[in-house]
């Protein structure tokens, strides 16, 4: 699986990002819930966190590791 994201080329499993995902979903699911419960929409939710993901990628630091 090939995905492109801020010209980073990330090329994973299909198998590991299922896996990844399934490992992930529940806490994902809980903070989630927890903003819900603190009063924001799930729109602003799901923006905030779309966000949060893309910062991740312009982080130097933070390369991504091709596989």
């Amino acid at each position: 699986m090939l995905k492109t994201q801020n010209s980073h080329q990330i090329v994973m499993s299909s198998d590991r990002l299922a896996d990844c995902k399934e490992y992930l979903g529940t806490e994902f699911h809980l903070m989630i819930d927890h903003a819900l419960s603190a009063g924001w929409s799930l729109d602003e939710v799901v923006v905030a966190l779309n966000g949060l993901a893309v910062e991740e990628f312009e982080v130097p630091e933070r390369a991504i590791t091709l596989q």
